[in-house]
C-alpha cells in the first residue's frame, strides 16, 4: 500500500443547471447508468452549505450518481435564492471537462453530433463537444477510458500537480492536450486518471453552488487520518470537520471536504461499496475504489 494518506481518486464531482438533463446526457454520451439520486435536501443548520461544502449560500441540494466508463461521478443541482454564477468555460482557468479516449474518435463525434454540439479540436484526431445539459466532453484517439479534466491557472499547475504527487500519493502517466491547454495525466494506486491543463484566466476558482463548480474526491482508509496528514502538510483547508452520513442511498459514507493550497476544491471520502443502502436492487452501481483495510 503507498504510504500516500489516499489511494486515489474516488470521482469527479460537478454542479450541473438540471440534474435530470445531466444524466440523461452522460448517457447518451458515454453510456453511463445511474447509481442513485438523492434529495431535495436542506440545509440541516443554516450556513451548513457554506461551512461544509464551499456553496456561496443556503440552497436545496439534489445530488446523483452516475457510473460512465467505470468512472464514477458525482452530479449536483443547487436550487434556491442563494447567489450563484457561471463557472468559466473549459480551456479557462477554473474550468471542467471530461475526457474521453476512445479507438474511434469520429465515430463517437458522428453520434454526438446528432444531439450536441460537436467541433474539431485543435490537436488531430479529436474533437470538443458541448452537450445539451452544458457539460463539456473531449473526444481523443487512444484506449477506451475517461478522465476528468481540470484547467488550472498557469502560475498554480506546478504547485498543484506537486500537492498532488507528494502529498495525495498520485503519479504521472502521461500527457494531454484538451480545449486548446497543454498538461499532464496523474493518477493513483486506484481508481479514476485526471488531467491538470494550463490555462489562462485570473477570476477565482467556481464555488461548489456555481454552475460548473467541481471537486476532485479521493478515497482514504481512514478519513481522520487522511486529514491529519493533509493538515500536517500545510496550506490544506478543510471544510469543518468529517461527518459521516447515517441515512440514505449512501448511509455509513464518512466525508470531508478539503482546499487544496492552491485553491482547488478536493473531498477524502470513504464510501464503503457492497454496503450501501442504494446498491440493493439498483440498476447500477458505482466502481469500488478500494476497500477498507482492516485495522
Amino acid at each position: 500500500m503507498s504510504h500516500a494518506p489516499t489511494r486515489g481518486i474516488d470521482h469527479f464531482g460537478l454542479t450541473v443547471p438540471n440534474l435530470d438533463d445531466a444524466v440523461r446526457d452522460l448517457g447518451d454520451a458515454l453510456g453511463a447508468g445511474l447509481c442513485y439520486v438523492e434529495g431535495p435536501l436542506d440545509e440541516p443548520y443554516p450556513g451548513w452549505m457554506t461551512k461544509k461544502l464551499g456553496a456561496r449560500g443556503s440552497f436545496t441540494l439534489r445530488v446523483a450518481a452516475v457510473n460512465a466508463l467505470a468512472v464514477n461521478l458525482e452530479l449536483f443541482e443547487y436550487a434556491g435564492d442563494g447567489p450563484r454564477r457561471p463557472g468559466p468555460l473549459p480551456g479557462q482557468a477554473g474550468g471542467f471537462a471530461l475526457l474521453r479516449r476512445t479507438p474511434d474518435p469520429t465515430a463517437a463525434a458522428r453520434e454526438l453530433a446528432r444531439v450536441a454540439a460537436v467541433r474539431p479540436a485543435h490537436t488531430s484526431g479529436g474533437f470538443e463537444v458541448l452537450l445539451p445539459s452544458g457539460i463539456a466532453l473531449a473526444l481523443q484517439p487512444g484506449k477506451d477510458e475517461l478522465l476528468g479534466a481540470l484547467f488550472v491557472h498557469r502560475g498554480d499547475v506546478a504547485p498543484f500537480v506537486h500537492e498532488l504527487q507528494s502529498v495525495l500519493g498520485l503519479r504521472r502517466t502521461g500527457g494531454v492536450d484538451a480545449f486548446g491547454a497543454r498538461g499532464v495525466v496523474l493518477a493513483g494506486e486506484c481508481g479514476a486518471a485526471v488531467a491538470v491543463l494550463d490555462a489562462p484566466g485570473a477570476g477565482p476558482r467556481p464555488a461548489n453552488s456555481d454552475v460548473g463548480g467541481h471537486h476532485v474526491a479521493f478515497h482514504a482508509d481512514d478519513v481522520d487520518a487522511a486529514r491529519a496528514a493533509l493538515l500536517e502538510a500545510g496550506g490544506f483547508v478543510p471544510l469543518g470537520e468529517p461527518e459521516t452520513i447515517t441515512d440514505g442511498p449512501i448511509a455509513g459514507d464518512r466525508w470531508n471536504y478539503v482546499l487544496s493550497p492552491t485553491g482547488v476544491q478536493l473531498e477524502l471520502i470513504n464510501l464503503p461499496d457492497g454496503t450501501l443502502p442504494y446498491e440493493d436492487g439498483a440498476a447500477h452501481t458505482r466502481t469500488p475504489i478500494a476497500r477498507r483495510v482492516p485495522a
